[in-house]
Formats: structure tokens, C-alpha cells, sequence
């Protein structure tokens, strides 16, 4: 089965002050918004969740917040979408600029990558006679080596098995989840795994003037750059940015060149060649292009990711539904002037543009 949907980014993660409240919780996605992408005709949401929803302390959970995840699957089930469950962070774990160097899941005796795994528990025990579920166990995961990420995979394997054979899981690519880290992705045992990558290059066009990228906040590129083409001026940028944030200047690899479907499909090398070496699926998690880029831009980049998407047969879950700085939808005060959104705040260029990408 091939999966095309939507991410609910914004939801149960990654909201203002880390803050949930009971009119966000209840009111961001709706029944509505879950029949909206089904008629749309897709086939799947991504459900990033925070283990701070539904974690009140180590080893305890709020049985009301899990019982709104209850109600999304279900939701999602009456109207046949698959549902991807995404631990987008958790304790011990982030990958945000200004909590990674916190980080201590990697550490086989933190207390933290105990409670990671059995949130797992947790997770596989409750959802293991679900229907339409599938298991994401982490977001974008920077550790310090593949070897230390492969570790961690193959423990979590273990615990959700011990509950749950059937469903599918999703394991990413390390760094973020970049192409490029395929060439350390161990290929896992067990023959229900999905791997996953998350495509947002070349990233000084997807992510111009994004406020939260290290190369915007330290001021070292901030420009507005056009698709296909190439960047003005980014010659040195890397070596600028390796001063201040040494692990995501790697994103400024290969950026000054003339960028175009050809190149974007180049970067996919390494996840096809795992691919066919191994037999196994793939999946691209998150890709978007943000909304301060032109409209033309944003639909050009779009249509060439996902012309290739369809070419390789690949599954994919656009990021974001809904807001977001990229959503196909955004009713918040920050974009409401944005070109790319009509007087009904949908970017139908993008919309469109993605139904042409459904199996």
C-alpha cells in the first residue's frame, strides 16, 4: 500500500510555550479536517505527538490526553486513513537548536532513554489491536553516530515486539533524517519496518528566512532564493555557520549549484540504492517548502518533489496540514496577507499540486 498524506504538525506537538490547552486540543484538528483530507483523496495522516502531552511524570501518563490520540485513529479509521504515530520529542531527546545539546537518550543508563522506551511499551500494548496504526518511534534523531542510532532502534524494535508483531514501524535516517545518513541505516531484522527519510533540500530555498534555522538566526544567509536556480551569494556560508552550529552547517553541503529536478533527485541516491539493495520501503516523513518563498517557487519545488516521489514510487506525508510556516491551509494572523493563500486560506497551487502526486 502506498501511502500520500498530510502531517498534523501543530497538534498534539510543537505548540506555543510547549503549552496544550483544552481549546487547541480540542479545536486545531476536528473531525472536519480528518474527512477534509480523505475527500481530498488522501490515504494517511502523521501524528506527531510531544511526550509531554500525555507524559505528567516518568512512567506516568494522562489517561484524558491519551484518550484524545484514541480519538484521532478512530476518527481516522471511519474515514480509511492510515494513522502514523510520530514521537516527535520526548525526554532525553530533541531536535531543536536550543535543547539538543541536552540530549541524553544516547546513553544506554539515562533514565531518559528508559522512559523513552517505555512510552514504546506503553504505546504497542495500547494500540496493538488498532487497525490502521503504524509506529514512528522517533523524530529526526541527531545522534552523535549511526552506530549509536542503529542501538537504539534495535531496543525499541525489541519492546514494541514484545506486545505488538504486526503493525509496520517507521525508523529514520539519522541527522534529521537526510538522505545522506542511508549510508549508516542499518538494515533491521524485522521485516515490518519502514524507513524513512525527510527531504527538505536545498535548504536556503525550503527554509528561507525561517526564523528558527541557525543560518537565519546567526544572520549569515538570509535571502530569498528562487526555484529552479541557483542562491546568490552562498559560497562561504557553511564555513560561517560551522563556527556556530557545526552539525547543521552539513546542510550547507553542495548548495552553490543550479538547483533543479535533476539535482533533487540526485539527493535521493543513497535512499534508492538502500531501497534496492535491500527490498525494503521507504517513506519521506516531512518535505514542504515554506511560505514566505514566492508562490512560484513554493509550487515549483513542490511539483518537482513530487513528480519524483511518484516516479520512485515512493510514500509520502506533506508537512504541514494545517499553519505551521509551510500548511496547505493557515488561518493564523502571520500569513494572512501571504500570496500563496487565497481569500479561503488554502494554497491551492500546493493542493493541487500534491493530489497530482496519489497513487
Amino acid at each position: 500500500m502506498k501511502l500520500t498524506g498530510m502531517n498534523l504538525g501543530g497538534f498534539f506537538s510543537q505548540v506555543k510555550n510547549d503549552i496544550f490547552t483544552d481549546s487547541h486540543i480540542d479545536s486545531f484538528i476536528t473531525e472536519k479536517d480528518l474527512k477534509t483530507i480523505r475527500d481530498w483523496g488522501f490515504n494517511c495522516v502523521r501524528l506527531p505527538v510531544d511526550n509531554f502531552f500525555f507524559e505528567i511524570k516518568p512512567y506516568q501518563y494522562d489517561e484524558k490526553r491519551l484518550k484524545k490520540i484514541d480519538e484521532i485513529i478512530n476518527i481516522s479509521k471511519k474515514y480509511g486513513l492510515q494513522v502514523i504515530l510520530d514521537l516527535h520529542k520526548t525526554a532525553g531527546h530533541s531536535f531543536a537548536l536550543k535543547e539538543r545539546d541536552k540530549n541524553d537518550i544516547w546513553d544506554k543508563n539515562s533514565d531518559n532513554r528508559k522512559r523513552f522506551l517505555s512510552i514504546w511499551n506503553m504505546f504497542s500494548d495500547r494500540y496493538k489491536d488498532y487497525e490502521n496504526i503504524i509506529y514512528e518511534i522517533l523524530n529526526e534523531p541527531i545522534a552523535p553516530d549511526y552506530k549509536t542510532w542503529n542501538e537504539l532502534c534495535d531496543e525499541t524494535i525489541d519492546v514494541i515486539r514484545k506486545n505488538d508483531r504486526n503493525h509496520y514501524i517507521v525508523i529514520e535516517s539519522n541527522m534529521w533524517g537526510r538522505p545522506v545518513c542511508f549510508e549508516g541505516l542499518k538494515k533491521f531484522s524485522d521485516d515490518k519496518i519502514i524507513y524513512s527519510f525527510h527531504f527538505y533540500e536545498p535548504i536556503v530555498v525550503t527554509h528561507q528566512m525561517a526564523y528558527w534555522v541557525p543560518f537565519v538566526i546567526y544572520n549569515i544567509y538570509k535571502k530569498y532564493v528562487k526555484y529552479p536556480g541557483r542562491p546568490q551569494d552562498i559560497a562561504d556560508a557553511k564555513e560561517k555557520l560551522q563556527k556556530k552550529d557545526e552539525k547543521f552547517a552539513t546542510f550547507l553541503d553542495g548548495q552553490d549549484k543550479n538547483w533543479n529536478i535533476k539535482e533533487l533527485e540526485e539527493l535521493l541516491k543513497p535512499v534508492l540504492d538502500f531501497r534496492n539493495r535491500y527490498n525494503v520501503p521507504i517513506f519521506c516523513g516531512e518535505f514542504g517548502c515554506i511560505v514566505v518563498a514566492d508562490p512560484q517557487t513554493r509550487k515549483n519545488w513542490t511539483s518537482d518533489i513530487i513528480t519524483i516521489f511518484k516516479k520512485q514510487s515512493i510514500s509520502w506525508t506533506y508537512w504541514s496540514y494545517k499553519n505551521m510556516d509551510f500548511g496547505v491551509i493557515d488561518y493564523t494572523e502571520t500569513y494572512k496577507d501571504n500570496p500563496n493563500y487565497s481569500k479561503d486560506r488554502i494554497d491551492h497551487n500546493i493542493l493541487e499540486v500534491l493530489k497530482n502526486g496519489i497513487f
